[in-house]
């Protein structure tokens, strides 16, 4: 019995440290391979349309990452580009919605197990629909030759 309590007692900490959830602010909302996707503001340098020759010679030769490809929606149609802070990634999207002041961001349920861990930082709530907020330091850190055209 006194087994029992201590694992009870072990499970009720651990409800109670959960991570709460984080602070975001505002976003702005974007799609990629037909699912709508969130960055923060404050991360976005500049959104541009889609001329990738000159957006390429001006950030040096970076070429835009491949968003719906690299999270696994299969190849994207690259219409719009969201540069991140500070310019040298590149994100190629479907478009991009608005902007919008969401106030927290739902830690990642125990169901993703995989790559998506690095690739989302949390969930947010928007108009009924649970919206991945993307982790910029991972896509920053992409290697060159991974997901870009």
């Amino acid at each position: 019995m006194d087994q029992l309590r201590g694992k009870a007692a072990k499970l009720g900490e651990a409800a109670r440290t959960k991570a709460p959830p984080a602070q975001v602010g505002p976003v702005i909302l974007f799609t990629a391979g037909g699912v709508r996707f969130a960055v923060e503001a404050i991360q976005v340098q500049e959104i541009r349309e889609s001329d990738q020759g000159a957006v390429t010679a001006k950030l040096k030769g970076t070429p835009p990452i491949d968003f719906a490809l690299q999270a696994g929606l299969g190849k994207g149609i690259l219409e719009r580009l969201v540069v991140l802070k500070p310019g040298l990634c590149v994100l190629g999207v479907t478009g991009v919605e608005r902007i919008a002041e969401l106030p927290r961001a739902v830690p990642l349920p125990g169901v993703f197990q995989g790559q998506e861990r690095q690739w989302y930082r949390g969930l947010l709530l928007f108009e009924n629909e649970v919206v991945p907020l993307i982790r910029t330091e991972y896509w920053r850190h992409l290697p060159a030759d991974e997901g870009r055209r």
